[in-house]
């Protein structure tokens, strides 16, 4: 391979001055660094295999500095400039102030592996092109690859955080940043990267007609704590049974509709678990126990009608209240899962329309009795 020569003698022709007269020449001779480093790890590990194949994550980040140093020879790069970052940095390795490498490694024969992860709290300052170096140190000779950090990262996964996945064979369309139609550097630097994730995560479970939901990114701030645990429905107190089973008739008011199936009780309880680690066996029981409706005001209805409409009236100054003042939280939910209720500015009253058009079908008069708040006698 053809390597750019560079006269490193000349003060005039180090990166930073480079850099200053033109960013993108300065790119180019960062590839050409790459390409010089993974050249050198692949002809020397070709040499001594069993030596590279006893690398580990961490010596294989000294490794790396060194070659990349190597690299540096007929270069506009500083050796005595690179290296490695101590403590839980991101990039792994900066040379000369703007350039990192990031470093990943599988003992696996293969190109993938989990990353880093998706918000980059820890980036170092004025770092802002930066490679991925991978090493795959399985297979009979180990082999390196060094490409832009954002043309290998193909997915989202979960460790103890949102973490990238990597593929050092990916083609640049199947990013995971042209899949969200986005571009690294507007992401990483956007303030609603969760937001833009949790998005593009529920559209393609909707695509897939998959009723899922990611239960990784419940909120737009990281550190927003949830409970550790994993919770029983029963095990909750009663104002918190209240608030979560008002929030999920705003948000799934399909679970408020008598003609549907029991399908229709799937989101409440993905959202419960997924949003709230609440695991709750019966929710068909939050909307139906307790029999039909048969009296109102000690009148006896012509037909029973379903306990849900109960529920309804039961929660609707609930609702009232947390619709007309939602917070912010509130509303990135709605903006996720119902929608329609902010076609105009009384989402109480839009809520209000689709409960009132399942009671409709039943000759019942919602709007009526939640405004009158009968007393209702049921069937057992």
């Amino acid at each position: 391979m053809a390597f750019i020569f560079w006269i490193t003698m000349d003060k005039e022709n180090n990166i930073i001055a480079i850099r200053k007269e033109d960013i993108s020449s300065a790119h180019k001779a960062f590839v050409d660094l790459m390409r010089r480093t993974e050249k050198i790890l692949n002809d020397e590990a070709l040499l001594r295999p069993d030596e590279y194949k006893k690398l580990n994550s961490s010596t294989l980040e000294f490794c790396a500095v060194e070659k990349i140093k190597m690299a540096c020879s007929d270069s506009p790069f500083d050796a005595n400039e690179v290296v490695l970052v101590s403590g839980q940095r991101f990039p792994d390795i900066v040379a000369n102030k703007y350039y990192g490498v990031e470093v990943k490694s599988t003992k696996e024969n293969r190109w993938t592996s989990t990353g880093s992860s998706i918000v980059e709290t820890t980036r170092i300052e004025n770092v802002g092109d930066i490679f991925m170096l991978f090493g795959k140190l399985g297979g009979d000779v180990p082999q390196f690859k060094c490409r832009p950090y954002q043309d290998v990262l193909y997915d989202i996964a979960v460790t103890h955080s949102p973490r990238y996945l990597i593929n050092m064979e990916l083609k640049k369309e199947e990013t995971i940043f042209s899949k969200m139609g986005t571009i690294y550097d507007d992401f990483r630097t956007s303030s609603d990267s969760i937001s833009l994730v949790r998005c593009y995560y529920r559209k393609r479970a909707k695509l897939q007609n998959r009723q899922e939901m990611p239960w990784w990114i419940t909120s737009d701030n990281v550190d927003d704590p949830r409970p550790f645990n994993i919770r029983l429905w029963n095990s909750l107190d009663l104002s918190e049974k209240r608030e979560l089973q008002t929030k999920c008739m705003i948000l799934f008011p399909e679970a408020l509709n008598p003609a549907r199936s029991l399908t229709k009780y799937n989101n409440t309880t993905l959202w419960l678990c997924s949003y709230n680690q609440v695991v709750n066996p019966n929710v068909r029981d939050l909307y139906s126990a307790g029999g039909k409706i048969t009296h109102v005001d000690s009148k006896r209805l012509p037909q029973p009608v379903a306990q849900v409409f109960n529920t309804i009236v039961d929660y609707s100054n609930d609702v009232k209240t947390l619709l007309d003042s939602p917070t912010k939280d509130m509303l990135l939910l709605i903006k996720d899962f119902n929608p329609i209720l902010l076609k105009s500015n009384d989402m109480y009253e839009n809520w209000l329309e689709i409960c009132c058009g399942f009671a409709k079908v039943y000759d019942v008069p919602l709007r009526k009795w939640i405004e009158d708040k009968p007393v209702f006698s049921f069937s057992k």
